[in-house]
């Protein structure tokens, strides 16, 4: 589900393409539209700006910055330019900085980007303006897992399961944070929560069966990563653990095949390249084990180095 990131976001700026600019007092004949352009919507910021840089608590002039940024926002992140959506959101933040609704988008698409500390940044500020906000809560909780600050994370999702206890994307987050405290009963259970509220889904499946194998219950593992599998047959994580839990059953035949599969759907992902090395090697196909290898070597090397470089937007020494 890598489902928080991504779906929040969409959705907040998805609702902004639908709503109309506010007019800002002073700005003569910029007017929203229902479906702008690209340049129109420069344009009206344009405005919007010199409006604000004369009166910069102008909150009509604030609110059509915010609109028209989200919605450039929203086309450069369409087009896979999230580099770009990202310096829209943070060029309208100097003229709103307590703006709640573009805050949020903010911290969302940070945490999306892997700026995990830019993004609890954001959303302390965030928590700051906006206390009532349970979907603030889900936000914090989700950066905070993903800084490793496995206690606020689960205190925070606690808080939101409080006012919306049936939702099945908050119970799997919970079981998330608890799987990486390696409180794998405690997770398992949230995981089946979210499939007895959301019986049709991939994820708390897929989640069920690599707790599985970690408790080295491969039989059980290969059922959950079936089912995850009959809804998204190029699952990659599923597909890479049904090869690990072939190649613990020393079915090393059935374990290539899947390794091979997964691979093909998600060629980043490190272990898949790993364990296809290990089927190789105890099938006797040494070049192609020493191949895998060294891509898994290579993606774990870069994967270290986009960790390192990931964490901050802004120098060490300045602050929102």
């Amino acid at each position: 589900m890598r489902f928080f990131g991504a779906m929040l976001i969409r959705g907040v700026l998805l609702l902004c393409v639908f709503a109309g600019v506010m007019p800002a007092a002073g700005l003569g004949s910029v007017q929203a539209q229902s479906s702008p352009t690209t340049g129109e919507n420069v344009a009206a910021r344009d405005a919007f700006e010199r409006t604000l840089a004369a009166d910069p608590h102008n909150l009509a002039a604030q609110e059509g910055e915010v609109q028209v940024s989200e919605r450039l926002a929203l086309a450069a992140r369409a087009a896979g330019d999230k580099d770009t959506a990202l310096t829209a959101l943070l060029r309208a933040q100097k003229f709103a900085p307590e703006n709640a609704r573009l805050l949020y988008d903010l911290g969302i698409l940070e945490d999306e980007m892997r700026l995990y500390r830019d993004a609890d940044l954001t959303l302390a500020h965030l928590w700051e303006i906006d206390t009532t906000n349970p979907k603030v809560l889900y936000a914090v909780a989700r950066v905070k897992l993903d800084l490793g600050q496995l206690a606020p994370a689960e205190e925070n999702m606690k808080a939101y399961l409080e006012v919306k206890p049936n939702d099945p994307t908050a119970h799997y987050a919970l079981g998330r944070i608890y799987q990486e405290g390696l409180q794998f009963d405690k997770a398992k259970a949230e995981f089946e929560r979210s499939i007895q509220l959301q019986p049709v889904q991939t994820e708390a499946y897929y989640q069920v069966g690599d707790i599985a194998i970690q408790q080295h219950n491969y039989a059980e593992a290969l059922a959950n990563f079936d089912k995850t599998l009959s809804r998204n047959p190029r699952h990659g994580g599923a597909l890479a653990g049904s090869g690990i839990a072939c190649f613990k059953l020393k079915q090393y035949e059935k374990a290539e095949e899947f390794l091979d599969k997964a691979i093909s759907a998600a060629p980043d992902y490190q272990p898949g390249h790993y364990y296809l090395g290990l089927t190789l090697a105890r099938l006797g196909k040494k070049t192609e084990a020493e191949r895998e290898f060294s891509v898994a070597t290579q993606l774990a090397n870069q994967d270290n180095s986009q960790g390192a470089n990931r964490l901050r937007l802004v120098p060490p020494t300045e602050s929102r």
